[in-house]
């Protein structure tokens, strides 16, 4: 084994053991239920894991930021905004993606058509982190 990937998979177990037991069971319990998904959606999480990896630093903390913003919604008001954008058009829906990569100055977007906005200093993801995030939108109509 390569001495970088030993001292990779050393890291990783520093870091597992410095986790409450807490925590190392809500990880372990995540993963088994990653496990008992169909292979097609674990694929699909993975590709957006892989695209996030991808991602210059500050679009990453944009979207740590967004998902702590969803986090923080009520389901209420998740529902709600799950159901308005359902309701709108493709057209609509364009539209609202171009009004909101317009607010934050392009810092070199990327062909998936995220746009960078100044950030403060990029921290780590929290322990296990997914990047998963909120459920998918719908597909466009």
């Amino acid at each position: 084994m390569p001495p970088q990937e030993r001292q990779r998979i050393l890291e990783d177990f520093q870091r597992w053991n410095e986790l409450s037991d807490a925590r190392r069971r809500e990880l372990q319990d995540a993963y088994e239920r990653f496990q008992q998904l169909p292979p097609e959606r674990r694929e699909q999480i993975m590709n957006r894991f892989r695209q996030f990896q991808a991602l210059p630093p500050d679009q990453q903390q944009r979207i740590l930021e967004s998902q702590e913003r969803w986090q923080r919604l009520s389901p209420e008001e998740r529902q709600r905004i799950r159901e308005r954008f359902q309701q709108m058009t493709p057209e609509e829906r364009q539209q609202l993606r171009e009004r909101i990569d317009k607010l934050a100055p392009p810092s070199g977007g990327n062909a998936q058509g995220f746009q960078g906005s100044p950030s403060p200093p990029r921290r780590p993801p929290p322990p296990g982190f997914s990047p998963s995030g909120p459920p998918p939108l719908p597909p466009s109509r």
